[in-house]
């Protein structure tokens, strides 16, 4: 009964070696390869990728960065390093701790891209809809070293480009803010969002540069291009909400480079749901904007 007992001590005791045996193998293995990828990136042995960061939308209220997995698919496919960020929602967070979150995002991703093959030299920062009107805000505060969660920012390193997809901007019309929402805002949680949006300082792109002095940028916001998109059966948010943005924005930057495109036929959700669907058309539109 003992030797019995033992043979199964010794056994056990094997198996738990060579799993641990196993496991600390592939960790090397991994741990390896990352390092291997790093050298290769840090001596150029491969060429850097462009990169893509994607902030989804979703009102503020909803979204995740699973549901845009086939986002990262389609940029990899393309040639790019995609990063898809996830971002608080509300009501676990207000729009500081969104700005924070997509701050935070783009700011790891200049400092740790090179190491999975992204050139930090060439990154685009794009968003849809509340994805578009985050990056922009996060943009605007940062680059005017406005405070943020008690913070003072600092702006951004040089951004390649900024792709805004039909993003709200100005919130000073409470009718056209509710039609972001369109049905949904029977809900009390989207009320009490809606209302946040009016109380709370500090959460509008437009209002930001409109109170910026003539001619006090000559840098271009530290951004080589903006490319804006909207299309023609967008019933959620106007085309006016980028309109009055660009034109501020040129009267503060004289040379700021802004490509404006409008694409008759889709409504709001297209891109994003296209792609998410495997819609081809959609596939390539999406493509040929960050290529713009």
């Amino acid at each position: 009964m003992k030797s019995s007992v033992l043979i199964k001590f010794v056994l056990l005791i094997s198996l738990t070696f060579t799993f641990c045996q196993a496991n600390l193998i592939s960790n090397i293995k991994e741990r390896k390869r990352d390092y291997e990828n790093y050298l290769k990136a840090k001596n150029g042995k491969d060429e850097l990728k462009p990169v893509v960061i994607f902030i989804y939308g979703g009102t503020w209220h909803q979204g995740d960065k699973v549901k845009f997995t086939k986002f990262g698919t389609l940029l990899e496919e393309n040639g790019y390093v995609g990063v898809l960020p996830t971002y608080v929602l509300f009501p676990y967070g207000g729009m500081e701790d969104m700005v924070y979150d997509v701050y935070t995002a783009i700011k790891w991703t200049f400092d740790n891209i090179q190491k999975y093959g992204g050139d930090p030299n060439r990154i685009t920062v794009a968003g849809h809809s509340a994805g578009a009107h985050l990056v922009a805000l996060t943009l605007f505060k940062s680059y005017n070293y406005m405070e943020n969660k008690k913070e003072i920012m600092k702006p951004l390193p040089q951004i390649e480009k900024v792709l805004l997809l039909s993003g709200p901007y100005d919130f000073d019309d409470f009718a056209k803010v509710k039609k972001l929402f369109g049905k949904e805002l029977k809900s009390s949680i989207l009320e009490q969002l809606v209302r946040l949006l009016f109380r709370t300082k500090n959460v509008s792109p437009y209002d930001i540069v409109y109170d910026m002095p003539d001619k006090s940028v000559d840098d271009g916001f530290n951004v080589n291009k903006f490319v804006f998109y909207y299309t023609s059966l967008d019933t959620r948010v106007p085309k006016s909400s980028a309109e009055k943005l660009m034109k501020e924005m040129k009267r503060v930057s004289e040379n700021v480079n802004i490509k404006y495109i409008y694409k008759e036929g889709y409504i709001h959700e297209a891109i994003t749901v296209g792609i998410r669907t495997g819609d081809e058309e959609q596939a390539k539109n999406f493509i040929n904007l960050v290529q713009q």
